[in-house]
């Protein structure tokens, strides 16, 4: 089974990409799709819309160590590299 990967991608700062994936994996969720939404962006805006405030703050704890994980060590365990 191939699955569509949609990407988004434009230099320059606000021209809703953010927006625009944040309503569009939304809408594609409710309508029953299973959606990824991966946030490459060092400011998390789209992590942050989807997240209420106490995930946020359970996930950027600057005491909690393991908080600190980057793309890379997420996604590691699931490619086995």
């Amino acid at each position: 089974m191939t699955v569509p990967v949609l990407t988004f991608f434009n230099n320059k700062g606000g021209v809703g990409k953010t927006s625009l994936v944040y309503h569009l994996a939304w809408m594609l969720s409710d309508s029953g799709y299973r959606v990824l939404a991966c946030d490459l962006d060092p400011q998390a805006n789209l992590t942050a819309a989807f997240l209420d405030e106490d995930q946020l703050e359970k996930i950027w704890d600057e005491d909690n160590e393991a908080s600190a994980k980057t793309i890379l060590q997420c996604v590691r365990p699931l490619t086995r590299v």
